[in-house]
């Protein structure tokens, strides 16, 4: 699992440069705004003139005509090949807005595109940060066991010492054997640990599947400290809300809800548009018999489109086109109070996480000066085997409550960078 040829060591750092290059989520969200991009392009074509060329080529029968007393009834003989060819143009003059509208809101969808290729970044990075720190944490718990389980081994290597001395009790020693027993089960389970979190890295960086990822030195905790700026007066102005993503997401919907209101209302307008046409056919029909020449027509002028139905079948559309705005400026507020919450959350459960570590550090300088006086006092029989090995516990458990205290103190600061907008 660890040869040098499939390992590869890596900092967050590293990591998140991997993610904007092999993550499908992040490809996946670059796609749909390479998609937006070209749906603005393809709106700004639409305001360019229209134009269309008909050709045709076809048999013409004889003319079957019932003259009704005005000439004799009978078939006429007509030029039995005929052909035609006709272009037409035209170009919108005003159509109450409604192209310009359609350009507003397909940029602002991509606006909405390129936001959720940040949005999915973000989320991409928090979840391979808690990924990461699984993997460092598993990796700092491994080191744990196995420094307990060094000393175990050592202290049961006395024990058998003693023991065979006829100094130790049978029972000292087995107790022992089934400590080092749970140390070596549970360095086992843990390596099952470490192979699923460096599954999940490896997948979601799309790397190849014999890959072992080996976290580098995680940032301290002082370094954390610096990077976190957290100013009352910042606060109080706004800027978290600026560059919060969901924020800035719920205010695109408005503008977009805003812009679908007005093209809703636009439908009421007529259309004026110019026109261009001209046409060669043969032969000329409108003549009896008819003649085989190319007659030729052209026309410009205007058209007008008023499109009266609207104006009492637009009324229910543009109610609901009201209510999407009513709907999503709701939404902002509803998002505002939300990112308002998770930040000072966020923020607090930093607070918290970190405040613990000095009480953390005294209990595991207090467990390991516990575990060396009573194995000492063991040794010289002035202290109970079980003795030992509750210290032996309780020096476990205050070095992997160390461990576990840092990686909180990370994870709450990559999400607070998140609610932040700026991870």
């Amino acid at each position: 699992m660890f040869a040098q040829q499939d390992s590869l060591r890596l900092s967050i750092g590293k990591m998140f440069d991997l993610a904007l290059e092999n993550s499908r989520e992040i490809k996946l969200s670059k796609a749909y705004l390479s998609r937006a991009k070209s749906v603005i392009e393809d709106k700004t074509n639409s305001k360019l003139p229209g134009a269309n060329l008909t050709t045709s080529a076809g048999y013409l029968s004889d003319a079957g005509v019932l003259g009704l007393g005005t000439m004799p009834s009978g078939f006429y003989p007509m030029p039995h090949f005929s052909n035609s060819y006709a272009l037409q143009a035209s170009a919108l003059l005003y159509a109450g807005g409604r192209q310009e509208t359609d350009i507003d809101i397909a940029k602002l969808e991509a606006n909405l595109a390129e936001l959720n290729v940040r949005k999915n970044t973000q989320t991409v990075k928090l979840i391979l940060v808690g990924y990461y720190l699984d993997l460092y944490q598993l990796y700092q718990q491994k080191i744990v066991y196995e420094r307990n389980l060094s000393l175990s081994r050592e202290l049961l290597g006395k024990i058998n010492e003693r023991y065979e001395n006829g100094i130790a009790l049978k029972s000292d020693r087995i107790r022992n054997e089934l400590l080092v027993s749970s140390f070596e089960l549970a360095l086992s389970s843990l390596m099952d640990h470490i192979q699923i979190a460096n599954n999940n890295i490896v997948t979601t960086l799309a790397l190849p599947e014999h890959m072992v990822v080996i976290p580098e030195e995680v940032i301290e905790i002082s370094e954390i400290d610096k990077k976190l700026v957290w100013d009352a007066q910042e606060r109080k102005e706004g800027s978290v809300l600026t560059s919060n993503l969901e924020n800035q997401e719920a205010s695109l919907r408005i503008a977009v809800a805003d812009e679908k209101l007005k093209l809703t209302r636009s439908a009421n307008y007529p259309e004026i548009s110019l026109f261009l046409s001209g046409a060669i056919s043969r032969p000329y029909t409108f003549d009896i018999p008819a003649k085989d020449i190319y007659a030729n027509t052209n026309a410009i002028g205007i058209k007008m489109n008023i499109p009266v139905s609207n104006f009492y079948l637009s009324r229910k559309k543009i109610d609901i086109a009201s209510k999407e705005v009513s709907i999503s400026r709701l939404s902002k507020e509803l998002t505002q109070e939300k990112v308002s919450r998770n930040v000072k959350n966020d923020y607090i459960k930093y607070r918290e996480a970190n405040s613990q570590l000095p009480t953390l550090y005294k209990q595991r300088e207090l467990a390991d000066e516990n575990y060396r006086r009573i194995t000492d006092n063991y040794m010289e029989q002035l202290a109970l085997n079980t003795e030992v090995m509750d210290a032996s516990n309780q020096k476990l458990e205050a070095d992997l409550r160390i461990s576990k205290a840092k990686v909180q103190i990370i994870y709450a600061y990559y999400q607070f960078l998140k609610t932040l907008g700026k991870l």
